[in-house]
């Protein structure tokens, strides 16, 4: 089973290997571009940013966090971007917004993880990978699988506007529904990493950090 499964992901992989290789250079390029926007941010504002985080960093020595709060805000926030590639894609605006929203995606993973290590050193080097790698190792290749879906599928969509074969239309719309689910399954597994698995390493290095 493992086995077929396997040959059935590489397969899938190689077919679509153009789309996902465009969107990891997007998402590449939206790091870059966030990354370098932490040097135009205001003094005044990257004071109130290390302001907010030293008091972060204070909480999580000695609190608890909120699991179920974590899960349910960050749950909300990707459900949206999920939603709206699924409708998206049943238009031609997934054509743009696919990439938008992996551009946006990227940016945000890279003014986060640059203004961290900027305003912090090492420690927020540290910080960064504790807090920003563990459940973005599975969001991140699952939005990029999920904003490929949803143009390909807008792709599909504009190419065969004039055919009249609905087999083809029905079982590409099965794929793409399809497709979804398993994306939202990952992203719910990136989601409870983030809400349950993360806080803790946060915790344990809280102290060292400020």
């Amino acid at each position: 089973m493992f086995t077929k499964l396997n040959y059935m992901i590489i397969k899938h992989i190689k077919e679509n290997s153009f789309f996902y290789l465009g969107f990891i250079l997007l998402f590449s390029v939206g790091i870059s571009l966030g990354a370098y926007w932490v040097t135009n941010v205001s003094i005044e504002t990257k004071e109130l940013l290390i302001m907010y985080l030293n008091g972060f960093f204070n909480f999580a020595e000695g609190k608890i966090f909120n699991n179920s709060a974590i899960f349910k805000s960050s749950f909300i926030n990707n459900i949206i971007s999920i939603l709206l590639l699924l409708i998206f894609g049943f238009t031609y605006v997934g054509i743009i917004f696919s990439p938008i929203l992996t551009i946006f995606r990227g940016f945000c993973f890279g003014f986060s993880i640059a203004f961290l290590v900027e305003s912090f050193g090492r420690k927020g080097l540290i910080f960064s990978l504790v807090s920003l790698l563990p459940h973005n190792i599975v969001l991140i290749p699952s939005t990029i699988f999920l904003c490929s879906v949803s143009l390909q599928y807008s792709l599909f969509l504009l190419k065969s506007r004039n055919e009249k074969r609905y087999e083809n239309k029905r079982q590409s719309f099965i794929n793409y529904i399809f497709s979804f689910i398993l994306g939202m399954v990952l992203v719910v597994l990136s989601t409870v990493i983030e809400s349950y698995i993360t806080p803790v390493f946060i915790k344990s290095i809280s102290s060292f950090i400020q």
